[in-house]
C-alpha cells in the first residue's frame, strides 16, 4: 500500500530491492560509457589552435578544468585524455555486467542474500533506521570525493583561469570565509576557498555520514521526513555543485 505521494515511483520494488539496485548499476554504467565515448569522440575532432568555447565541446573542458590534458604552461599535450575515456568505457562493461548479475543471478530482495553485510542494504522504505544506514554510506563516498578532489588540486594541480595554467592548489580552511559564502558563492575567485570548501564539506560528510549508520532516526517518522531522507542526496549534489 502506497501511503506516501514520493513512495510511488519506488512500490514496484518495495521487496525487490535486489533489482532496485540492479537498474542504478546499469545506470551507472550508461553515464560512463556517455563520458567515455564522448571523450573520445571529442579529443578525435579537437582543434588545439582554436578556443575550446569555439568547438563546442563538454568533456575536454572538464578535464583541463582539472589539469589533464595540458601542461602547467596551460599548453596542449593531451596526456591522459585518451586513458580516462578508455577506463570509462571499460568500467561502463563492469557495470553492466553487475546490473545483469544483480537482475538474473543474485537474489531479488537483498534479504534473502547469504552474505550478512548484503542484508543491511535491504531498503524498506517504511524504516527510517534502515534508510538512514543507507544514506550514511552514501554521505561517506560524497566526503570522500571532497577529499580526493582537495588532493588532487594539491598534489597534481588545478586549471586557474587568472593566470591561464595549472598550478597546485592548497586549500584555505577559513571557517569564517566559508560561512560567509552561503549565498554569494558565485562570487568567489579564489580556488583556495574553493578547495577550503571542499575540505570542510568532506569533513562534514563522513562525520555525518558516521552518525547516521551509527545512530537511529530521532522522533517520529512523519511525511516530510520520509522525503527528506530520500531527497537528501540531491540537496548534497546541488551544494557540492554550489561550493565548487
Amino acid at each position: 500500500d502506497v501511503t506516501y505521494d514520493y513512495w510511488a515511483g519506488n512500490a514496484s520494488v518495495t521487496n525487490r530491492s535486489g533489482r532496485f539496485i540492479s537498474s542504478h548499476v546499469a545506470h551507472t554504467g550508461m553515464i560512463a560509457f556517455g563520458a567515455g565515448s564522448n571523450t573520445l569522440f571529442e579529443l578525435s575532432r579537437f582543434d588545439p589552435s582554436l578556443p575550446m568555447g569555439d568547438q563546442g565541446l563538454v568533456f575536454l573542458p572538464h578535464l583541463a578544468s582539472v589539469g589533464i590534458g595540458f601542461d602547467e604552461a596551460g599548453i596542449w599535450t593531451g596526456a591522459g585524455v585518451v586513458t580516462i575515456g578508455i577506463v570509462h568505457l571499460i568500467l561502463s562493461m563492469v557495470y553492466g555486467a553487475g546490473g545483469l548479475l544483480h537482475a538474473i543471478y543474485f537474489p531479488d530482495d537483498m534479504q534473502k542474500s547469504e552474505v550478512p553485510q548484503a542484508r543491511k542494504f535491504k531498503l524498506e522504505w517504511d524504516n527510517p533506521d534502515n534508510q538512514t544506514f543507507i544514506l550514511g554510506h552514501h554521505l561517506i563516498l560524497f566526503g570522500l570525493a571532497c577529499a580526493w578532489f582537495v588532493e588532487w588540486a594539491r598534489i597534481h594541480g588545478v586549471y586557474d583561469p587568472a593566470i591561464g595554467a595549472v598550478r597546485q592548489v592548497e586549500y584555505d580552511l577559513n571557517l569564517a570565509e566559508i560561512w560567509n559564502h552561503q549565498t554569494d558563492f558565485l562570487l568567489i575567485d579564489d580556488l583556495e576557498d574553493v578547495m577550503g570548501g571542499h575540505a570542510f564539506l568532506a569533513f562534514v560528510l563522513i562525520t555525518g555520514g558516521a552518525w547516521h549508520i551509527a545512530t537511529r532516526q530521532v522522533g517520529e517518522y512523519t511525511k516530510f521526513k520520509g522525503k527528506g531522507l530520500l531527497s537528501a542526496e540531491a540537496v548534497l549534489s546541488w551544494s557540492l555543485a554550489g561550493i565548487g
